[in-house]
């Protein structure tokens, strides 16, 4: 009776962190809502950062060749928590991926519009998290701000038939959203310009550029997860303010007219990058707008819930 009743809740707890994992995974497909933001709304960020840890400090232990400083690291990790979370994951993000090309080649200049409401939000929220704001901290959002605008209008066109390099370099780069919340991996895939590619060869199941993803993903979390510690510890303030410049500066490619976050041809292949800003005409107003506003508030909502889920812990 005792070991069906451990299976049981076993099992339960499990399940549990399927579902989490799922929601992670939505959230990782969408620019502008982080998976960690969704872990901290969960209640299990700082377990998940902390087996994070462990798994990067592993695999720095095999990149020394200590084989049985790798096991004892290895030995920390929360396995129970962790496969269901990742399989949760990356099950939703496999299944979703498909819709999310159809509703960007169908829908861009809407989908457009909620992109933007989502990293807004984060960027509004952002603020919030600074502790002391200052002149010094707005100069260096606005300096990003402008700085990153400008360089997105450079680029004339998003990667199309990227190679596996850059499904590396993605990978590399859009880890960090699992390790800082606020900060969007399919946010950072957009900018880059490779998030139509991303999506289409997950669920054309590329495995090629896949695995070149996973390899670059592994890498940077290795990099990433001791980098930006240090840098939150030592310069929180300025590393949020950074962020904030740049979410602002995404203005660029995630500004609905025209086709803010580009257009796909029969091939899932992402051939026009917005960085064209353009006033709406009264036909394509609306819906941009409306979804905008929609994805601001649903931020905002579930940053109010992490804020009372982490306040009613403190007690």
């Amino acid at each position: 009776m005792i070991s069906f009743v451990s299976v049981f809740l076993r099992l339960k707890k499990i399940a549990s962190n399927l579902l989490r994992g799922f929601a992670m995974g939505i959230a990782d497909v969408v620019p502008g809502v982080s998976g960690g933001t969704i872990a901290l709304v969960l209640g299990i960020y700082e377990q998940l950062l902390e087996n994070i840890s462990n798994c990067a400090l592993s695999l720095g232990k095999i990149l020394k060749a200590d084989f049985s400083g790798f096991i004892k690291q290895l030995k920390k990790v929360n396995f129970l928590f962790l496969i269901p979370v990742i399989a949760g994951m990356l099950i939703t993000i496999v299944s979703i991926s498909g819709l999310m090309v159809e509703l960007l080649e169908e829908y861009p200049e809407p989908m457009s519009g909620l992109f933007f409401g989502l990293v807004a939000a984060s960027a509004f929220i952002a603020f919030s998290l600074i502790d002391l704001l200052n002149l010094q901290k707005v100069m260096f959002s606005l300096a990003t701000a402008v700085l990153f605008f400008a360089l997105l209008g450079l680029r004339s066109s998003a990667f199309e038939n990227p190679s596996s390099w850059v499904f590396f370099l993605s990978g590399f780069i859009a880890i960090c959203a699992w390790i800082l919340p606020g900060v969007s991996g399919a946010f950072l895939l957009l900018i880059m310009g490779n998030y139509a590619s991303v999506l289409t060869a997950i669920d054309h199941q590329d495995f090629e550029k896949l695995s070149m993803l996973s390899l670059g993903a592994i890498v940077g979390l290795t990099v990433f997860s001791t980098v930006l510690k240090f840098l939150l510890d030592k310069y929180r303030d300025i590393v949020l303010s950074c962020l904030i410049g740049l979410m602002l500066g995404s203005s660029r490619v995630l500004w609905p007219w025209p086709n803010g976050v580009g257009v796909i041809n029969d091939d899932g292949n992402e051939i026009l990058s917005g960085t064209g800003v353009d006033w709406p005409n009264a036909n394509n107003f609306l819906t941009p707008l409306l979804l905008g506003l929609l994805a601001f508030g649903i931020v905002l909502i579930l940053d109010s819930i992490s804020k009372k889920s982490a306040k009613s812990k403190s007690y």
